[in-house]
């Protein structure tokens, strides 16, 4: 059986592909959050993103997948005691007035559990990667940041997703995103 993350890539992959390929999905992703207003009609930083992140190395993942917070005790975007540490991938718009938003995507598979303070991470990883950028060389400068989770229908009920400024369901997924494999 595959790692997780092998289990996931099909889904993130297509994701990825459609936010790049089509502005009608990088403004769905981003309906209803408080980017929205100024996001709507972005364009997406493919290749400022790609030099970035393989700025050193080459990651084993595409370019916007996995992003760490760090394992250590001195990751301060985190929950204390909790292991969200990662963003399952992070897409940067660039807006008209050449501000730059982070899209922070969390995958979870239909009835897989949160971990302990994962959900209540996202929002404080994205602030917190907001400000510290800077500090952290393979990671876009940006000025604004907004979470999105992909999930199964019945997460729908779980009160954590409003850790999240978008949620969107598998179902909902597979009718706009191009390639999205089917979730039984």
């Amino acid at each position: 059986m595959p790692a997780y993350s092998g289990k996931a890539q099909p889904y993130l992959d297509a994701i990825a592909a459609s936010v790049f390929a089509s502005q009608a999905v990088r403004d769905w992703l981003i309906r209803g959050t408080l980017a929205e207003a100024d996001f709507t009609e972005s364009s997406v930083l493919i290749d400022e993103q790609r030099a970035v992140r393989w700025s050193t190395k080459e990651t084993k993942q595409p370019f916007w997948a996995n992003y760490w917070c760090g394992r250590d005790s001195r990751c301060t975007c985190r929950i204390e005691g909790s292991k969200g540490l990662e963003s399952d991938a992070i897409f940067f718009f660039r807006n008209s007035l050449d501000r730059i938003l982070a899209v922070h995507v969390e995958f979870k598979h239909p009835n897989e559990a949160f971990s302990f303070g994962q959900p209540e991470a996202y929002p404080l990883r994205a602030a917190c990667f907001a400000t510290t950028y800077n500090t952290r060389p393979t990671l876009n400068p940006h000025h604004e940041w907004t979470t999105v989770i992909l999930c199964g229908t019945e997460a729908l009920s779980d009160p954590r997703l409003a850790n999240f400024q978008r949620v969107i369901t598998h179902r909902e997924a597979d009718r706009v995103i191009d390639g999205y494999p089917r979730k039984t």
